[in-house]
């Protein structure tokens, strides 16, 4: 009996303080649980596995929050029902505010993912949004030593850092338990943003079994993730994820994904609380069908997401083979949306978005280039245009383009019209060719791969003096190489003139007026950004650095009277490093290299954007963008640079409840030089090979998007007055709603 006794209390004190860790602290355990990430996190621990994921985002109220006696209000010694609640309430029992669903097969090998979405519909859309589709709602990861939540980064609480911006308490659980329960908290708000939660951890393995995170703020949000046992594999393996999204401290009603979902009601209740205080949007996936270390086939294209058009086909027996039978309140709410979206034109209304970000107008038939309505320069004074695109309600496998715009100043007309057609809608194929007469900024690299921008003037050109006219015919062939690396082929030959005294002297020729037969290869390669394959074509899913632009142009002198022969190789690499709640630093290298004689049209001006006008309030102009903007015009002139410039943007500080401006320092340089500089007559020009600086402060959002930068000239090439040195830009960012 004693020894039956003893051995009791033995296993009860072993269970307590022996071998099994129990003794163990939060901090001790955390770090157990990160050292042992290799052996519990299925992306290091496995080669590779397989799931499908039943997603349903839902958005709603809760309706038990209208209580029988809200729904009626004492007034003027009368019991009356507050009618605007009651019927509230009734609509609410019988539907949902939003929802959509979606099933996908995820696919992970060699460090590389792939989901493939089988099934996928929105309410009151017919063709999914498929920016929506692609947001990744199911990856979040405790184990990242990023928690990405609602395309938000935070630190997470088992990163490599996590000590320094969270402080772990060990929850006291029965001896018996299997799980530690730990606690975790933000000890820094500013770096860690917040995050608050719960962490369940396997003892044994100290495998996370469940998490939860919680952020208190404008917005409050709540993220679950369950985990399953595979006891075949001795892997805990993600089951489930759910976010919840409530209104927090915001007087603003709920919205997520870019404010694509929301609510408001102009609905007021006389008494309680109103159906924004009470709305929520919850998503929840399932995972299903799990597969360890399968063999996968190579995945042969670099397409992040892939939805094709059988996905989208509406047939309820597709989501019954899946079992996903719809509730009755669900089937309301997609009958509801379908009508409403119809009678509103939503999906008119987005492709009006996706065209306006491209910097067009969608009209019926033509998508219009808002950049050529209007602008000014020296040359041409106020340039007034007209132009664009044919859309798809013309065609859906060419299109037309074209412009036409006149300048009150030099009293020319301009104009370029072209054909493009569609060789391939899954590699992005395109042929096409076109003619144009216009004007060019001289010494300008014109990229063929240029990130899309609307800007209704151009502040740079204001103050540029020199350009060149060119009747140009070119032909060219668009087409992705792969979904990361985008190509072109073009060959062009025509007519330059420059616009201002400039001649080209060499030992063989004199020339103001010259031909150029070019043959240009340009590729834009984003090696880490994700892209989605759709019906519709190619949409970005998440856009990541490096982003590197590069061209080749070869110009012959032996095809159709060709007057130079050189090679131009222009480079220009992009990269952006974001630290979380803390801003970002932004760095662009370029390169360029001219082999054999060229003329000024084709060298490089390093983006000049100031001068020394008097008074010298004339010298505070509009900021350009990357431009030099101590840099006089036509100062410099290189056939050979290279550029860098670093910017570090803070997150917007507060000085008042609505004064938030954001504050940036700018530095670059640039080193360049010109082999034969007396071959270029007319022009007076400086060499740069001792190298250019300048570096600046810059406040954005003072005022309507509006606000001020300094930059500083210093150097070889400083001016001995400090004044002339001193640039003060007007700087304009485009607000986001």
């Amino acid at each position: 009996m004693f020894k039956k006794y003893f051995l009791t209390l033995f296993f009860f004190v072993f269970s307590v303080t022996g071998i099994n860790a129990q003794n163990l602290s939060a901090k001790e355990i955390i770090k157990k649980v990160i050292l042992n990430k290799n052996k519990n996190y299925i992306k290091q621990s496995l080669k590779s596995f397989e799931y499908k994921s039943y997603s349903k985002l839902i958005f709603a109220a809760d309706v038990h929050r209208f209580s029988g006696k809200l729904d009626t209000i004492y007034k003027n010694g009368s019991i009356k029902i507050d009618s605007g609640r009651y019927f509230f309430k009734k609509e609410l029992e019988k539907q949902y505010f939003y929802i959509s669903e979606k099933i996908s097969k995820h696919q992970f090998q060699n460090n590389k993912e792939k989901e493939t979405v089988l099934l996928a519909k929105m309410g009151g859309f017919k063709e999914p949004v498929y920016e929506f589709l692609a947001l990744g709602i199911q990856n979040i990861s405790f184990y990242d030593d990023k928690f990405s939540l609602l395309g938000t980064d935070y630190v997470s609480p088992l990163a490599k850092n996590a000590f320094k911006n969270y402080a772990f308490t060990l929850t006291k659980t029965h001896f018996n338990s299997k799980i530690y329960i730990v606690k975790y908290r933000s000890v820094n708000r500013k770096k860690s943003v917040g995050l608050q939660g719960v962490l369940y951890i396997y003892k044994n393995t100290f495998a996370l079994t469940k998490g939860i995170a919680e952020i208190k703020g404008k917005i409050d949000v709540k993220a679950i993730q369950h985990y399953k046992y595979l006891k075949k594999e001795h892997i805990w393996f993600p089951q489930s994820n759910t976010i919840i999204l409530r209104k927090g401290s915001s007087k603003k009603s709920i919205k997520a994904f870019r404010k694509l979902i929301g609510y408001h009601s102009d609905l007021q209740f006389k008494t309680g609380t109103n159906p924004e205080d009470i709305s929520f949007i919850s998503i929840e996936s399932k995972n299903f069908d799990i597969k360890i270390n399968p063999k996968l086939p190579y995945f042969k294209d670099k397409y992040s997401v892939t939805i094709s058009k059988k996905a989208i086909d509406r047939n309820a027996q597709n989501w019954q083979d899946y079992g996903v039978i719809p509730s009755e309140k669900e089937i309301n709410t997609y009958r509801f949306l379908d009508s409403l979206v119809k009678k509103h034109k939503v999906e008119k209304k987005i492709r009006n978005l996706r065209t306006l970000a491209t910097g067009h107008f969608p009209a019926k038939y033509l998508d219009i280039d808002l950049s050529n309505v209007i602008n000014f320069n020296n040359h041409e004074g106020f340039r007034l245009g007209f132009g664009g695109t044919t859309n798809e309600n013309i065609s859906k496998y060419f299109n037309l383009t074209g412009y036409l715009a006149y300048g009150n100043k030099d009293k020319v007309l301009k104009y370029k019209y072209g054909a493009n057609i569609l060789l391939s809608k899954l590699r992005n194929s395109w042929v096409g060719a076109s003619y144009s007469q216009d004007i060019f900024e001289a010494a300008k690299t014109n990229f063929l791969f240029e990130e899309p921008h609307f800007s209704l003037i151009n502040p740079r050109n204001i103050n540029i003096s020199q350009f060149y006219s060119y009747k140009i015919t070119e032909a060219h062939i668009y087409h992705d190489l792969s979904p990361k690396f985008s190509s072109k082929l073009q060959f062009d030959y025509g007519t330059y003139q420059t616009e201002f005294d400039y001649t080209f002297i060499s030992r063989t020729r004199l020339l103001n007026q010259y031909h150029l037969s070019n043959l240009t290869f340009a590729f834009k390669w984003s090696p880490r950004s994700k892209f989605m394959k759709t019906p519709k074509g190619k949409f970005t899913v998440k856009k990541a650095f490096p982003e590197i632009n590069t061209q080749i142009t070869k110009s012959f002198n032996t095809i159709l009277n060709g007057d130079f022969d050189f090679t131009q190789i222009s480079s220009k690499i992009n990269y952006q490093l974001k630290t979380i709640k803390s801003g970002s630093t932004q760095l662009l290298m370029q390169i360029g290299y001219i082999y054999g004689e060229a003329p000024l049209s084709h060298l490089y001006n390093h983006t000049p954007n100031h001068s020394l006008a008097d008074p010298w309030r004339r010298r505070i102009n509009l900021s350009g963008t990357n431009a030099f903007e101590t840099m006089l015009f036509n100062e410099f002139l290189s056939d050979k640079f290279i550029s860098f410039q670093a910017r570090q943007n803070f997150e917007k500080f507060r000085i008042g409840k609505k004064f938030k401006p954001k504050l940036s320092f700018i530095t670059r340089f640039a080193f360049g030089d010109i082999k034969n500089p007396t071959n270029h007559q007319g022009v007076v020009f400086k060499r740069m090979n001792k190298g250019y600086f300048e570096s600046g402060i810059v406040l954005n959002q003072l005022f309507k998007g509006f606000g001020l930068a300094t930059f500083y000239r210093y150097g070889a090439y400083q001016f001995p007055k400090f004044q002339d040195n001193l640039a003060v830009k007007i700087t304009f960012v485009l607000p986001v709603f």
